[in-house]
């Protein structure tokens, strides 16, 4: 009888963040301990979310502020002609909900692309805490900076740069989050589909796969299906610094 636990039974230990094994990961350990106690004293742990359940829509009043603890998940906007957008992909210990912090209904929406679990904080709560708290308002901004900072990249790489140069940064960007989270930066699974990851960066599903297959023909990457090995990781880091490139002519510009 195998010991692994159920999907249902993960994380019925946790108590507290301090607990989580994405608790490195997480806001939460970048604030004080007594500010994690007021966290932990309203926090939803482990919310299952279905694969294509949305846990929010585009004009909807923000009713909770979400961490992915499992799975991943996409955000996107609808054009004016109804069409999507795809924004972002938010991987484990990332933050969902924060562009609704202004106007206190989100913008946008966002859909698991798997199933997944989160860690929900009532978003009322969490502005109560942002006005008491330097700290987690430090945290907070940071983590928007960066989320800016994506935003620029991803304009910069629609805009500007040809399609292998933003198929190799995509793939670098997921590799180094990946890291992060202390998983295979050379070997991962894609969670969103080729229409997804052509979305994102501005390109054909034709253009994604045909660029895919010169990478792998030349010995940079192997795919099978969704799962991605790196196999020269210089030469697709040398791949993705054109991004680097453009916004060093730009600033300087």
């Amino acid at each position: 009888m195998s010991d692994k636990p159920k999907i249902s039974e993960i994380g019925q230990k946790e108590t507290s963040c301090d607990d989580c094994s994405m608790f490195s990961l997480c806001f939460a350990h970048d604030v004080s301990a007594e500010e994690r106690e007021e966290i932990n004293r309203v926090l939803k742990r482990q919310q299952p979310v279905e694969r294509s359940d949305h846990l929010f829509h585009g004009g909807q009043t923000a009713k909770t502020v979400s961490v992915v603890r499992s799975g991943s998940v996409k955000a996107y906007q609808l054009s004016q002609e109804g069409d999507e957008i795809v924004s972002a992909f938010y991987l484990p210990g990332e933050i969902i909900g924060l562009d609704a912090i202004s106007g206190e209904r989100h913008p946008g929406f966002a859909v698991a692309l798997e199933d997944s679990r989160t860690c929900e904080i009532p978003f009322k709560d969490f502005v109560s805490m942002l006005k008491t708290s330097p700290k987690l308002n430090q945290v907070m901004l940071r983590l928007l900076s960066e989320e800016m900072a994506e935003t620029r990249e991803l304009l910069l790489v629609v805009g500007r740069l040809d399609a292998r140069t933003r198929v190799a940064l995509f793939l670098m960007s997921m590799s180094r989050r990946l890291a992060r989270r202390n998983q295979d930066p050379d070997q991962f699974r894609l969670t969103m589909d080729r229409r997804d990851i052509a979305n994102y960066l501005g390109l054909t599903i034709e253009t994604v796969s045909r660029t895919l297959s010169a990478m792998q023909r030349e010995e940079v990457i192997e795919v099978r299906g969704k799962l991605v090995r790196v196999l020269n990781r210089s030469v697709l880091e040398e791949m993705a610094m054109k991004a680097d490139e453009v916004g060093r002519r730009q600033a300087t510009g």
